[in-house]
């Protein structure tokens, strides 16, 4: 009788082992897979994370949202003049700026380069004053190297059109994008092409 209790106490300890470990594998897959969705710079959603995400809201009509597709003014300025290291810290305080300022109403990725997205999903009745806060938060933004930046951004509301297909917003935010940064060199003078 002795024998066999501690038998059935080694099997217990035994099931006990493989269920943790069962458990263990299981957290380390889901932080893999959360891992994989982000951008291993900024910590935002990335490239894509962010049009799975687009399409998914876009399929869920029922919610008014925006797009924002967002480029950084002279960036590359900042990489040639400055190194990569302090472009790499731009390009965080950028990603920490927009977390900052959409907070829950919003889903905030990088799609590459300079490049951002944001998909506002909540409250979308407040937009203007959140496009205001980040303009405000942009241009207060202060680095120790690089002084000031600015951001050329689109923007597109779900309900300006029947929107089909995720690259047609896209398509449309962007074109918006590259006309704001046409503005941007228009009106600071800079010659884009040197």
């Amino acid at each position: 009788i002795y024998i066999k209790v501690i038998y059935d106490g080694t099997q217990a300890v035994s099931a006990i082992g493989r269920v943790q470990n069962i458990h263990a594998e299981k957290m380390e897959k889901e932080q893999l897979r959360k891992k994989s969705m982000l951008d291993s710079l900024t910590d935002i959603l990335n490239a894509a994370s962010v049009k799975k995400q687009i399409q998914e809201v876009l399929e869920a009509e029922s919610t008014p949202h925006a797009l924002y597709i967002m480029d950084l003014d002279d960036f590359k300025e900042v990489n040639d003049v400055h190194g990569h290291y302090m472009g790499d810290q731009v390009l965080i305080q950028t990603a920490t700026a927009l977390r900052e300022v959409f907070r829950d109403s919003a889903i905030v990725g990088r799609l590459g380069g300079d490049e951002f997205v944001v998909i506002v999903t909540q409250k979308p009745d407040e937009l203007d004053t959140m496009t205001k806060h980040f303009d405000s938060s942009v241009a207060e933004w202060r680095g120790k190297i690089v002084n000031s930046m600015t951001i050329s951004y689109g923007c597109v509301r779900s309900l300006e059109e029947d929107w089909e297909l995720v690259h047609d917003i896209e398509k449309e935010a962007d074109r918006r994008m590259y006309a704001s940064k046409a503005r941007y060199y228009s009106d600071s003078g800079i010659d884009r092409r040197k």
